[in-house]
């Protein structure tokens, strides 16, 4: 990857807030063949395997790591800046999409570096009580024995 890295924080915040956009915080969301809060599909979770990462798209947890493995390697491939414009852009539109491509700015990856930027939605937005409790049972380093 060329240019700008995006901070752990960063990336976290900006993940956070695709999950407003694509989902509103449910864990349970589904939309066609996409689930979980981030609207995973079943490419995505595909190429992650791919790279040897597995993850729950139900969980929060395991969306991030599907999150960040896949747009990661998306920038990566393409020869792209990592920055949160086209991390955003490679989670909504795809590797090969022309936003992508072109590191345009589309209105989906404005507002997600806005909401990123100023994370007080997540007080006006708390994950849902059945959301939160499962986001914390299936944190990294809470596995089920």
């Amino acid at each position: 990857m060329r240019g700008f890295f995006v901070p752990e924080s960063a990336l976290l915040a900006l993940f956070l807030a695709l999950v407003q956009l694509e989902s509103g915080g449910d864990l349970n969301a589904r939309n066609g063949d996409a689930i979980g809060c981030a609207q995973i599909r079943p490419t995505v979770l595909a190429d992650c395997a791919k790279l040897g990462v597995k993850g729950d798209p139900r969980t929060l947890a395991g969306s991030y790591a599907l999150f960040r493995t896949y747009t990661g390697a998306t920038l990566a491939r393409r020869g792209l800046a990592d920055t949160p414009r086209n991390r955003a852009n490679a989670w909504r539109f795809g590797p090969y999409s022309r936003p992508v491509t072109r590191g345009e700015a589309t209105t989906y990856s404005r507002k997600a570096e806005t909401l990123a930027k100023d994370l007080s939605f997540t007080a006006k937005w708390p994950l849902k009580a059945q959301s939160q409790a499962n986001a914390l049972r299936h944190r990294p380093g809470n596995a089920r024995k």
